[in-house]
């Protein structure tokens, strides 16, 4: 008996040491991915600049699509109207556009981050549509990201058919630079506490920066565990914010205090995607 009383006890110690660890709580997000051209334009400022000729109608066109371009991005990307600065400088002959200084220059004198610069478009004859009368044309566009660690120049063109204003063919060229979109599965900490109940649903509610706030108070104590646990979820919130540096820094102390199996080296694969 006295035997079988401390076995019970001991087995009762056990399953309430085992409840005392950290729970899981999955979310799926949505998370912005980089457009289908490859450039990333979220948190940027952009202008695009467009090059007039003697040709009155393959300038109105290019006015057009530089237009209907801006319009695009800046219900992607932009504050509202005229988020996105459209510019225009007239060709001058044998002048290579795609050239890194040419761009450069152009990012200053717009006061952008990225800069798109749509060379002298070529229209082919009018043509009787469905509707209304469509136009062929060829275009050339060159793009300049200031941020963009490769510091490259990137050359976009094609040809298609679309109305003589040029508006409709910068929306659908516009088209390949919108966001893309992925669902993601993400894992926060949690024990069996009000406190972070209140800060899950925070995050549930992607109130990122209130459920910031409620971690940090879970940082006062001696426990490790818990103290990683926070220091986890607050990484998590900085990356979704944005923040992948402060992101970074906030896994590191997770780790020094009690690295999360599985969970720390799964968050920062996704973190070194980032870089």
């Amino acid at each position: 008996m006295i035997m079988k009383a401390r076995l019970l006890l001991f087995s009762v110690l056990i399953a309430l040491l085992a409840s005392c660890g950290p729970s899981k709580h999955i979310m799926y997000v949505d998370m912005r991915q980089p457009s289908r051209a490859g450039v990333e334009l979220a948190g940027k400022m952009v202008s695009v600049v467009y090059l007039e000729t003697e040709n009155a109608d393959a300038s109105t066109f290019n006015r057009g699509m530089a237009d209907g371009f801006a319009y695009t991005l800046e219900q992607e990307y932009g504050t509202g109207e005229g988020s996105v600065g459209v510019f225009t400088m007239p060709k001058e002959s044998g002048k290579d556009y795609s050239d890194r200084q040419t761009m450069i220059d152009l990012l200053v004198d717009t006061d952008a981050d990225v800069v798109f610069l749509l060379d002298e478009v070529k229209l082919g004859p009018l043509e009787a549509g469905s509707s209304s009368v469509i136009v062929p044309f060829s275009m050339k566009m060159y793009c300049f990201d200031g941020m963009d660690k490769s510091e490259q120049v990137k050359t976009f063109s094609g040809s298609s058919s679309a109305r003589p204003d040029g508006f409709e063919a910068g929306v659908y060229l516009a088209d390949s630079f919108k966001p893309q979109w992925k669902t993601e599965a993400y894992t926060l900490a949690y024990f069996d506490n009000e406190k972070w109940y209140k800060a899950l649903d925070k995050a549930e509610s992607y109130n990122w920066k209130a459920a910031i706030d409620q971690w940090i108070t879970l940082l006062d104590t001696n426990d490790p565990l818990r103290r990683s646990c926070a220091e986890f979820n607050i990484a998590v919130a900085c990356y979704m914010l944005g923040d992948y540096a402060l992101a970074e820094q906030w896994l590191d102390r997770s780790d020094a205090d009690n690295k999360l199996p599985g969970m720390s080296d799964s968050f920062r694969k996704r973190l070194d995607s980032r870089k």
